[in-house]
C-alpha cells in the first residue's frame, strides 16, 4: 500500500512538473509558461552576483515608521541615502532602487539596485558610504 502512494505521488507531481515550461522574453525577462496558455513573470533575475534587473512592478522594502521618523531629523532617511547614491554614481534618483535595508537607529546595512549594478552601502550615524570603502585608513 504504501508503494503504491509513492508511486501515485511520483507520478502526479511528474505530471504537474511537465505542464509548465519556462521561457526568456526578447528583453531578457524570465516567464513561467502554464498549460492553460497564460504565463507569469519570475521574480527578479539577477544576471550575476554584480548585476540586477527588476521586474516592472518591484516594490521597494520600506524602514520601519519609528526608526525612519527619528532618522528624518538627521537627513539620514532611505529617501536621503538614495540621492547620496545618485549624485556619488552620476545617475538620477529613480535609478536608485532599494532591494533590502537592516537598519537601527545608529546604523544600518542597505542593498541597492543602481542603474543596473548591485552595490551595498552602510550608515554609520548620519554617514552614509560604501560598504567596500575604507572609511578610516591607518598609518
Amino acid at each position: 500500500m504504501k508503494k503504491l502512494f509513492i508511486s501515485i505521488l511520483f507520478i502526479v507531481s511528474s505530471i504537474s512538473i511537465a505542464q509548465s515550461a519556462t521561457a526568456t522574453t526578447e528583453d531578457g525577462k524570465k516567464v513561467v509558461l502554464k498549460s492553460d496558455k497564460t504565463w507569469d513573470y519570475i521574480s527578479k533575475t539577477v544576471v550575476s552576483e554584480n548585476d540586477c534587473t527588476l521586474e516592472p512592478n518591484y516594490v521597494e522594502p520600506k524602514s520601519e515608521k519609528g526608526i525612519n521618523s527619528w532618522l528624518k531629523k538627521f537627513d539620514a532617511t532611505t529617501e536621503d541615502l538614495k540621492n547620496h547614491v545618485a549624485v556619488e554614481n552620476e545617475c538620477e534618483v529613480k535609478d536608485v532602487k532599494l532591494l533590502n535595508i537592516s537598519e537601527q537607529k545608529g546604523n544600518g546595512m542597505y542593498s541597492l539596485c543602481v542603474s543596473g549594478k548591485k552595490m551595498k552601502y552602510r550608515r554609520m550615524g548620519t554617514v552614509f558610504s560604501r560598504l567596500d570603502e575604507e572609511l578610516f585608513k591607518g598609518k
